[in-house]
């Protein structure tokens, strides 16, 4: 069995605007990252660009950077976001049009990376030399990141998540893409913890090609679950750290 390195990091910031992009005329924001704002930081940090040419949204090297990685995430905030409003005039006529503002307040989230070598220690060597190739940020230019805390994790292997504990982020296989696909959790100390449940735009790399789905993401929110029963997946797989279950997709 190929034996895994994964590091980890302590993702932070004052605000996060991880935009929901199905909603045009105002901007509502997502508690967590999707995969590919993930890549796109990661990017920033090691001087992968997303792309430059007009005819292709992404270019080569982010494909490839985007086809190797593997991320996982952990909430570790309170989940809570602020609203403003602003009025946005029109350059055809005098009018104006309210315009609301979402950003989540005091994001805080543990990062898993799992790529080739190569990424891997460009990663690595730019967060504990504290330098980035472009500033990494959290959805927007106006909410920068703080990154922190990196750990590597080596030697690590694909388990069977089942009666196992997580506090991190799962991604449903299930609606739009496997109508066999099922999984429970149940939460197992008696603390306010709970579940949210965010339908994030989700892509990944098929027949060589970058495929898109919603699919459901499972956030638990300051409180622990046990994997009761999980379908065998084919976007994502589970590894164990320190004690507990990390999805990685």
């Amino acid at each position: 069995m190929k034996l895994l390195n994964v590091l980890s990091f302590r993702l932070t910031g004052d605000f996060a605007a991880f935009r929901d992009p199905s909603v045009t005329s105002n901007q509502t924001v997502y508690y967590i990252p999707s995969k590919s704002a993930i890549i796109g930081l990661i990017g920033a940090i090691i001087g992968v660009q997303r792309g430059n040419k007009l005819d292709r949204i992404y270019g080569e090297d982010y494909i490839n950077l985007f086809s190797v990685t593997k991320v996982g995430m952990c909430l570790k905030s309170e989940p809570k976001k602020t609203t403003f409003f602003t009025n946005h005039r029109s350059l055809k006529e005098t009018k104006s049009k309210p315009f609301k503002t979402e950003l989540v307040e005091n994001p805080k989230y543990t990062i898993f990376v799992m790529t080739e070598s190569n990424y891997f220690d460009r990663l690595r060597k730019a967060i504990e030399k504290r330098e980035y190739v472009y500033s990494p940020y959290l959805g927007h230019a106006y909410c920068p990141a703080r990154i922190d805390d990196l750990h590597v994790h080596p030697d690590l292997n694909i388990v069977d998540p089942e009666e196992r504990i997580t506090t991190c982020v799962v991604l449903d296989e299930s609606e739009t893409y496997r109508n066999d696909f099922e999984f429970l959790l149940r939460r197992v100390d008696d603390t306010n913890g709970r579940i949210i449940i965010e339908r994030h735009l989700h892509h990944f790399i098929e027949n060589n090609g970058l495929v898109m789905r919603v699919l459901k993401h499972w956030i638990p929110v300051k409180s622990r679950f046990r994997v009761e029963r999980d379908r065998e997946r084919t976007l994502s797989s589970f590894i164990s750290v320190n004690d507990e279950v990390v999805c990685l997709y």
